[in-house]
């Protein structure tokens, strides 16, 4: 059933190679499509090689400064919730913090501080450090609810360093709530009831089953969370997806389920800093109430500029025709962060 959803064609475009006499070669295309997430990739054949390290440590300390999460000016520079929705204006849970989004994209939108220290390295971004922000995330959430009951949708996501859309150094999350599902979310929202309309079955428990039985893709598990690169990336370096079995609301995840999610993650960034893949895109879904067949979910992958000139890793086949172009076949993704401990 799953096969139904993913598809393969294989392409051959021929040049005469001015680097070996002209000979003429054929070089492979593959273009695979997801029917279930409506996403598209061509994944080029090509050799590639590891980015250099791109954080650049002198403007990182230096823009430590006047950074305004650091603590010395967090509550001088930061903005404060309105006090009928956070009495203390901001939410602290340890050294994590979260204020408002001084710009931004909905009602309610705040950013998620991970801690003092201005610039963590992947290899520094520790399962506690994370479970701290998604619990000052989650409590953050809670006022939310409590506010508003018409708040039904609710992301965590992650630019980690400005290639991957981060406008300041300091590790934070960006935390949004909405009364609808955003695009993506109620595309898979729709695509998982229809599938279980359709096969009288969940398609997640069908997909982890799936991939485990190919074993190309699949990764590892940490109790309930699953791990896997997706067979249609989102980015050009791969995408993983991590599943949350049988958690359909966000409050059906337990402080346990966190702890192996971010085992999980924290091993995937130990393999993204070992292939220099040193920024990164992460976004999580979460729901009040659960939706029917939808498992809670998350999606992180690396994002680059390429050397020389530090273009950027997003083209028009993506702005303009929203197909993904990568160079890092799923497969390929998925045996690194296998063989990463």
């Amino acid at each position: 059933m799953i096969a139904n959803y993913f598809e393969r064609q294989q392409h051959t475009a021929k040049i005469r190679d001015f680097t070996d006499n002209f000979i003429e070669k054929e070089i492979p295309v593959e273009i695979r499509t997801d029917r279930f997430c409506d996403r598209v990739a061509r994944v080029l054949k090509i050799r590639w090689k590891l980015p250099q390290p791109s954080h650049d440590l002198a403007l990182i300390a230096k823009a430590g400064k006047n950074c305004p999460f650091c603590p010395q000016h967090l509550e001088t520079q930061t903005p404060m919730f309105p006090s009928e929705l956070v009495p203390q204006g901001r939410v602290h849970f340890g050294e994590s913090v979260v204020i408002p989004n001084a710009f931004p994209y909905c009602q309610y939108c705040g950013v998620t501080i991970f801690a003092h220290q201005h610039y963590i390295p992947l290899n520094q971004l520790n399962a506690d450090l994370l479970l701290n922000a998604v619990n000052a995330s989650l409590q953050f959430f809670d006022h939310i609810r409590q506010a508003d009951d018409a708040i039904r949708y609710f992301s965590i996501n992650w630019n980690y360093m400005p290639t991957a859309g981060g406008s300041l150094f300091h590790p934070h999350f960006q935390v949004v709530a909405n009364s609808e599902p955003t695009h993506f979310h109620q595309r898979l929202i729709d695509q998982s009831q229809k599938y279980g309309k359709k096969y009288q079955s969940l398609f997640w428990a069908d997909l982890i089953a799936y991939e485990k039985a190919h074993k190309k893709r699949y990764l590892f598990n940490y109790g309930d969370v699953e791990f896997m690169a997706s067979f249609c990336p989102g980015g050009i370096f791969g995408e993983v997806l991590s599943i949350f079995k049988d958690k359909l609301a966000m409050d059906d995840i337990s402080q346990n389920d966190w702890k192996n999610f971010f085992q999980g993650i924290t091993r995937i960034l130990r393999c993204f800093d070992r292939l220099n893949l040193d920024n990164h895109n992460m976004t999580l879904l979460l729901g009040r109430d659960g939706d029917e067949d939808f498992w809670i979910q998350a999606r992180i992958m690396p994002r680059i500029s390429i050397p020389p000139w530090g273009t950027n890793d997003v083209n028009y086949f993506e702005k303009g025709h929203n197909e993904i172009v990568a160079i890092f076949a799923p497969e390929e993704l998925a045996a690194e962060i296998r063989h990463t401990i």
